[in-house]
């Protein structure tokens, strides 16, 4: 009961969040918008998949491969969102600016052969290669902000940093599965994830206003 009113609030705020990233993008024409309503876009779908599925057979899915795609192309409008916002184009995977931020490719590979005893292969190295590609690019443009303009982005990067600490939290909470309560760490970090949206449609306001 606990995780599907959980799944009912990210339903409702994703759904909020590509609405209102779509009067956005028509008010102002930037794509930015249009990247962030696209992201929120799939993931509702996602949500929309996974809740209804709950309600009709009062389980999670045996097989998420249709939440899973959709959860994939909203890492990679996130990534393209970021992409956006940049004061100067910039290429997805940029030199990285610390030798500390290879850290994050070992990482993300060995979170995602320790996911493959309970997930599909190629679907935990997708996973991994996007998340990667998240984490890498949110702490390296992080690392270059100096200037007063490029200040005002980084609320969208941290965010971002969050959103994938939610989803790994939420991951690693359903490898280990306690039940459906208010003690399952997994209800907190969905409830972590449904936030991240809220502030992402802050940060994106605030990132491409002039």
């Amino acid at each position: 009961m606990i995780e599907t009113i959980v799944n009912a609030v990210q339903l409702i705020v994703t759904a909020l969040a590509a609405g209102f990233a779509a009067y956005r993008f028509v008010t102002s024409r930037h794509r930015a918008w249009l990247m962030f309503g696209f992201a929120s876009g799939v993931s509702f779908l996602s949500n929309l998949y996974w809740q209804l599925y709950l309600i009709f057979y009062g389980e999670t899915p045996h097989f998420s491969y249709i939440p899973d795609v959709s959860w994939y192309a909203s890492y990679v409008f996130l990534l393209m969102l970021m992409h956006e916002v940049r004061s100067v184009p910039l290429p997805v995977f940029t030199r990285p600016r610390s030798r500390l931020l290879w850290l994050v490719p070992v990482f993300t590979a060995g979170m995602g052969v320790f996911y493959m005893q309970w997930g599909d292969p190629i679907g935990n190295i997708i996973a991994a290669v996007l998340m990667c590609l998240l984490i890498w690019q949110s702490i390296n443009d992080l690392i270059a902000l100096k200037d007063e303009v490029c200040k005002k982005k980084r609320l969208l990067y941290i965010t971002v940093l969050i959103y994938c600490v939610s989803e790994y939290g939420a991951w690693t909470a359903s490898c280990y599965w306690i039940g459906d309560t208010l003690l399952n760490p997994y209800i907190w970090f969905d409830a972590l994830l449904s936030v991240t949206f809220i502030l992402l449609t802050i940060a994106v306001e605030r990132a491409v206003r002039r």
